[in-house]
């Protein structure tokens, strides 16, 4: 029988990554608010993980998993599409949420 931590480390992988694409798509949109509600979900969306899921390694596992979005939707694709592009809303999307979400993830719950 399946542990119950799997399916919440699994869960929590899935809402990171959902998370993170919220953060990808909300952080060109709507300048300058789109990069302050990209921000705010990433730190509200993982803090809310450990949450959820009732451990500090599940607000990690998220935050790996946002990582893991961004990074993707920052490189090119095969037809050469980009979705976080090396503006001032993309770099500071990539640097200030991987502050937020390791700030998120060390924070006591």
């Amino acid at each position: 029988m399946l542990n119950g931590n799997l399916f919440n480390a699994i869960g929590a992988l899935i809402f990171g990554a959902v998370v993170g694409l919220i953060g990808v798509l909300f952080h060109n949109a709507y300048q300058p608010v789109g990069i302050l509600l990209a921000l705010l979900t990433t730190a509200v969306g993982i803090n809310f993980a450990g949450q959820l899921f009732g451990a500090r390694k599940f607000k990690l596992i998220a935050g790996i998993a946002w990582l893991a979005v961004a990074l993707r939707a920052g490189t090119y694709g095969l037809s050469n599409e980009i979705l976080i592009i090396s503006n001032l809303y993309g770099n500071i999307f990539l640097l200030g949420g991987v502050l937020f979400a390791t700030i998120a993830v060390f924070k006591k719950s």
